[in-house]
């Protein structure tokens, strides 16, 4: 079963008008929490984000978040809070080619800066999944989610 578009696209708007004005500010970056993951030196690190998007998370390219799908992992508060919204859209179009819920799983520190309005956002996004015709591994992971953020 999928949701419908017009659930799809209440989830989307939603999801825009909480993170509307989110910058990146001193968080990890998408390149920056590769090069994290890669066990990079310092100078790679800082190069990496210095191409990093850093004031509007819409320009990040859908092919960006996929060849980044483990960035999540390693993003501190503000690179969580300034990346979630293009991961979340990107998946409720289907053009996310991962699973995302799993990085919404515990690790309450990474979303300690979310307004209300944003994390009724989050849990919107897993309501709208959840109708998904999901993998019974990822169900359980979007299922846990929704326990966590207290559905």
């Amino acid at each position: 079963m999928k949701p419908a578009a017009d659930i799809i696209e209440k989830a989307e708007a939603a999801i825009r008008d909480a993170f509307a004005c989110v910058a990146l500010g001193g968080g990890v970056g998408l390149n920056e929490a590769q090069a994290l993951d890669d066990y990079s030196s310092d100078e790679v690190r800082a190069a990496c984000r210095a191409d990093d998007e850093k004031n509007d998370w819409a320009a990040i390219t859908i092919e960006a978040l996929n060849n980044h799908s483990g960035s999540p992992s390693f993003f501190d508060a503000e690179g969580m809070r300034f990346h979630l919204p293009a991961y979340l859209i990107a998946d409720l179009d289907d053009d996310y080619k991962h699973e995302f819920a799993h990085h919404l799983l515990g690790s309450s520190e990474k979303f300690c800066l979310l307004t209300p309005a944003q994390r009724n956002a989050v849990e919107f996004y897993l309501e709208t999944i959840r109708e998904k015709e999901n993998m019974a591994s990822y169900r359980y992971d979007i299922e846990r989610a929704l326990e966590e953020w207290g559905l």
